[in-house]
């Protein structure tokens, strides 16, 4: 028995949907690190191993599929035709409803809550006739209203629907250790074993001067166990940037007016003088003791050893240490050949895109996951410390690494080399003029952007291979700074 899947990505998205996306079908849209189309098809193949997959981006295609559907090897053809604005969010139940496509006798419609999720078709004939109505102009929506029996499956959610969409993309969070999200439609409830780490996370909010409070997301009732804390906040149904951002649907317009809205944050921070040693000693603390701490963290682990014999393999040029050295010399020239104002400010600490909540329509945008502190003092930090936070997401593309939207292959020279399909140069140079606009050095922001990907190193060690790629960018970023210096 032969088994077609015809993974149906032709339906109308809606202009919120399109706003978050862009051009992209939901067959593109990455949820849990994978295209919604990989991780639909890798379930179906557990299923059905040797099943044929077709994607159907466009209406003209069903005229192929028609006119292929007369050739010889579609004769004992089942053929599955799934709509891609369902995404799979119980496989077992899933599984379970597929499966009955072995066994049909006729075309049935796969309901999720009374809409049709998906089709089966027991043979080509009854394919070929739903083919010949949609290539004669009716929307497969129209179509498949002539199916009359159907059943109804548990497992399947239709994020064509704006709020399911934001709650399925939203939730492709990188829990890592030790977070973990719940909650309803209205409210967020964030959770931890780490219960200083929650703690502190409520307590900054509610540090925050009256005048800061306004751009972030206010957490409140804030629990503790002996277990876990946790504290709950509104769910506001946008997307953070994130998610806009690898999905390629911010333009270059749209990307000015949210770096306005960065730096008017920025602008807005509360700062106060300190004498140059405690600024030395703060700038030390963040981009050099830090640093080298979570490297000697890195080594440490039992992880590295793999990720370390590729490095040595790969040459001198990319090894850690080597990466390290070149950092604290390039470090020590950018900041020789600047003078810096001896001010600390009230910082997010980590404003990379993954924790901006943005909505395009209303220009809102909320800060989310602060650094944390318990007390006045641990708000402060350096005033670079937020822009390299961005410029990470922006010039470092790190959220590409965390919807794992990159590639590590060897080159004829035998070097591992890092490929990200993006071309961010347009978005670099609008984020240099809006740094020397508001003041900030573009060589030292990127200097201490590298100092973040090398930092980040022992924390995303559960996956090795962003490990490799983090070490591999930072080394690519320190190339490009050498350049200017």
């Amino acid at each position: 028995m032969k088994i077609l899947v015809v993974f149906d990505d032709t339906n109308v998205k809606s202009e919120v949907i399109k706003d978050v996306i862009g051009d992209k079908g939901f067959a593109d849209v990455v949820v849990k690190k994978k295209r919604l189309e990989t991780y639909y098809c890798d379930t179906i193949r557990e299923l059905y191993p040797d099943a044929d997959w077709k994607l159907v981006r466009y209406h003209y295609e069903f005229h192929d599929l028609l006119e292929k559907s007369n050739m010889e090897i579609w004769d004992d053809a089942r053929i599955l035709h799934c709509f891609s604005n369902y995404i799979i969010s119980d496989m077992e139940a899933v599984k379970l409803s597929f499966e009955k496509l072995k066994f049909i006798e006729k075309a049935y419609k796969v309901l999720s809550h009374k809409k049709a999720a998906a089709v089966m078709f027991p043979n080509v004939d009854s394919y070929r006739r739903f083919l010949t109505q949609t290539c004669s102009g009716q929307a497969t929506s129209e179509t498949i209203k002539i199916i009359e029996a159907s059943f109804e499956t548990d497992g399947l959610v239709d994020i064509g629907i704006v709020n399911c969409f934001i709650r399925c993309i939203t939730g492709n969070f990188d829990s890592r250790y030790f977070n973990s999200l719940s909650g309803d439609e209205y409210t967020l409830i964030k959770s931890s074993a780490n219960k200083q780490k929650i703690k502190s996370e409520y307590t900054y909010y509610h540090l925050l001067p009256a005048d800061m409070k306004m751009w972030f997301v206010m957490p409140f009732d804030y629990r503790e166990d002996e277990e876990r804390a946790s504290y709950t906040m509104e769910r506001l149904h946008m997307t953070d940037l994130a998610i806009k951002w690898v999905h390629g649907s911010v333009d270059q317009k749209e990307f000015e007016e949210l770096l306005d809205k960065y730096f008017y944050f920025f602008r807005l921070r509360h700062k106060k003088n300190i004498s140059m040693d405690e600024y030395r000693n703060i700038s030390n603390d963040l981009y050099v003791n830090k640093v080298i701490k979570r490297v000697e963290e890195l080594r440490k682990l039992a992880q590295f050893e793999k990720i370390d014999c590729l490095l040595q393999a790969n040459g001198s040029i990319n090894h850690l240490d080597a990466i390290l050295e070149k950092y604290l010399k390039l470090k020590t020239k950018i900041e020789t050949n600047n003078q810096y104002e001896p001010i600390s400010v009230i910082g997010h600490g980590d404003s990379c895109f993954a924790n901006t909540l943005y909505n395009k329509t209303t220009k809102t945008l909320k800060f989310i996951d602060p650094k944390g502190a318990l007390s006045e003092e641990e708000l402060w930090t350096n005033p670079y410390y937020d822009i390299a936070k961005l410029s990470h997401s922006i010039c470092g593309r790190y959220d590409f690494f965390n919807n794992g939207l990159f590639d590590i292959k060897i080159n004829e020279d035998f070097q591992c080399e890092l490929y990200i399909d993006f071309d961010h140069s347009e978005y670099v140079n609008i984020f240099k003029v809006k740094l020397e606009q508001n003041g900030y050095d573009y060589l030292t922001v990127r200097i201490y952007e590298a100092s973040l990907f090398i930092s980040m190193l022992p924390l995303h060690i559960d996956y090795p291979h962003k490990v490799l790629g983090f070490i591999l960018n930072a080394a690519n970023i320190l190339k490009e700074i050498e350049k200017d210096v």
